[in-house]
């Protein structure tokens, strides 16, 4: 069984419940609730319960945040596999509508700039999953090295690239590495529109299929509607459904769905069983108010027995 390593960054959650997002220059009353480790650590924590190994790249320092975060790090038994520095990690602030839908806002920390000499120094192992995430590209010098790292890194790790919602906020030019070295790419409908938009300001006559490698699996998640992948650009699309669930809450879906997809894939779960029980998961995170809790593997399994 291979480890899941993650690049995403950790954040100090904000959760904060609204009638629906305001007209520009209008007020709404909003009910917060109790900050909670947000960002990648939905991800590892999920992965975690699922008995993977899981290694967190993104960085901690020495403020309260990372104090709160770091803490439950240790309690899910998420491995640290970075050095803590002098500073903060950020904040993301969600604003979460009474239909479920999530909407965030970021104020950045350290986690935005880590050493990428130290993340390259990291020990891969055959048979690890690593999760390259589009929000560590924020700042562009970290970027453009952060993209040559993973496009450096061997063959028998399994890359995973999920473009994430600041796929148009990020340098153009730094997504032909990325894409070039995934073994998987997993992208939402909004992502999937936006990317290729993308990939134009770098060279118009190229697209994402161009980029990748001719026996990449190109995941596309469309929520209610399931997700559907191909194997290659030539591949034949192959649907994987939805389970059934009320939607209360989409906060940490994404996250939730990209991360115990590789939990599966360590565990050497082929592409189209991963999706499943990916998609089971994200079932049960929309079922509840927030990110917390995680879902169980038994809430996973009784999504997959009895549909939903």
């Amino acid at each position: 069984m291979g480890r899941f390593l993650s690049t995403q960054p950790v954040v100090l959650n904000l959760p904060t419940v609204i009638p629906a997002l305001p007209n520009r220059g209008a007020m709404v009353l909003a009910r917060s609730v109790l900050a909670s480790p947000g960002g990648g650590f939905i991800g590892l924590a999920s992965v975690r319960q699922m008995g993977v190994e899981t290694g967190m790249l993104s960085v901690l320092g020495t403020g309260p945040n990372s104090f709160v975060v770091r803490q439950e790090l240790q309690k899910h038994g998420v491995d640290i596999l970075t050095h803590e520095v002098v500073g903060d990690i950020g904040v993301a602030i969600q604003m979460v509508e009474d239909d479920g839908n999530t909407t965030v806002i970021v104020s950045g920390g350290i986690e935005l700039e880590p050493s990428i000499e130290e993340l390259a120094a990291v020990p891969l192992q055959a048979g690890d999953v690593l999760l390259a995430h589009g929000s560590a590209l924020a700042v562009e010098s970290v970027a453009r090295d952060y993209a040559e790292w993973i496009a450096s890194i061997d063959d028998d790790i399994t890359v995973v690239l999920s473009p994430s919602p600041m796929v148009d906020q990020v340098d153009p030019q730094v997504w032909p590495a990325l894409l070039s070295r995934a073994d998987i790419l997993t992208v939402n409908l909004r992502e999937a529109s936006i990317l290729p938009r993308v990939l134009k300001q770098v060279d118009t006559s190229r697209g994402v299929d161009d980029y990748l490698r001719e026996d990449c699996i190109h995941v596309r998640r469309m929520g209610a509607m399931g997700c559907e992948y191909r194997v290659g650009a030539a591949g034949e699309r192959v649907m994987v459904p939805a389970f059934r669930s009320d939607i209360v809450d989409t906060s940490g879906v994404g996250d939730t769905h990209i991360a115990v997809m590789c939990g599966a894939i360590a565990q050497g779960q082929d592409i189209e069983d991963a999706i499943l029980i990916a998609n089971a998961a994200g079932a049960v995170m929309i079922s509840h108010s927030f990110t917390f809790p995680v879902p169980t593997m038994s809430q996973i399994a009784s999504v997959m027995t009895f549909d939903g």
